[in-house]
């Protein structure tokens, strides 16, 4: 889990992970900040949860898996 300043304590998914995006990339298997970019813009993943700065954002881990579970068709 990424190291969290105070007023980020209370930013967690249901099950207490959150993932950087860093972590977001490795978790989706992808290797650049483009792929990424653009998976957001073509709505492969949800948009992120908190915006610490331009380039430090965090995900909720149980909204992205169900975010795709639900774009590769499996809760239609």
């Amino acid at each position: 889990m990424p190291n969290l300043n105070n007023n980020q304590n209370n930013f967690y998914g249901a099950d207490g992970n959150i993932l950087d995006t860093k972590q977001l990339k490795s978790f989706l298997h992808i290797k650049g900040d483009a792929t990424l970019w653009r998976y957001l813009k073509e709505g492969r993943i949800p948009q992120p949860k908190f915006s610490v700065s331009r380039s430090k954002r965090l995900w909720a881990l149980d909204e992205v898996e169900a975010h795709l579970s639900k774009f590769s068709g499996g809760d239609k």
